[in-house]
């Protein structure tokens, strides 16, 4: 007999393969092109268990979406309390940023399709995690003004703006991009040479 934690732990088990190889479907081919018969099939269920779960295919990609931004945004909550200052703390929510790029190539392409549908599904979910981890960015950046750190009235949204396009494009252009280098630019050194240039760049801009 099935007790309830029992059927607790394999529905959620069951959702979690969904939502991973929805992530790979929609990776593929975008919103548009992902069919549900190709989810349900790489996620061995029947298709009525999709449904039943999350109710729609576009609520399944938003779940999708929701999932990885949620990822980001924990991670970069905890790279703050790994710096001991200002400074420490920005380049760790950078660094956590930029190597969950690297690690979820899934993600980057998603972001690609969804960039091309005008972030119809992202612009409704990222205001959330932006005004909610905003106070803890804005107290870094305080600090550091405070500290002579970095230069005062710095638009941090601008600052963002900055980080995610260095970060992702990177990753985004990565076939286009690599025959510049002999080396595997997504090998481990290629990855940390990148990420010390990126924070260079930033420093040098909100620096004093």
């Amino acid at each position: 007999m099935l007790l309830l934690k029992d059927i607790e732990s394999k529905a959620e088990e069951t959702k979690q393969r969904i939502l991973q190889s929805a992530e790979k479907i929609f990776a593929q081919k975008g919103l548009d092109g992902a069919r549900v018969d190709e989810i349900a099939e790489l996620a061995k269920i029947n298709k009525r268990m999709l449904y039943y779960y999350f109710g729609s295919k576009e609520n399944l990609y938003q779940a999708v979406l929701n999932r990885n931004f949620n990822k980001i945004y924990t991670t970069g909550m905890l790279a703050v309390q790994e710096g001991s200052g200002p400074r420490e703390k920005a380049e760790q929510v950078i660094r956590s940023y930029f190597y969950f790029l690297a690690e979820n190539p899934e993600y980057v392409r998603i972001m690609g399709w969804e960039a091309m549908q005008g972030g119809k599904y992202a612009r409704e979910l990222l205001p959330d995690y932006l005004w909610e981890s905003w106070p803890v960015l804005n107290e870094i950046m305080k600090s550091g003004v405070q500290e002579g750190l970095f230069r005062p009235h710095i638009d941090i949204r601008q600052v963002l703006v900055s980080v995610n396009s260095l970060c992702l494009f990177y990753f985004t252009r990565r076939y286009m991009l690599q025959f510049m280098w002999e080396e595997d630019i997504i090998s481990p050194a290629m990855l940390e040479k990148r990420l010390q240039h990126i924070l260079e760049l930033i420093f040098e801009g909100i620096s004093c």
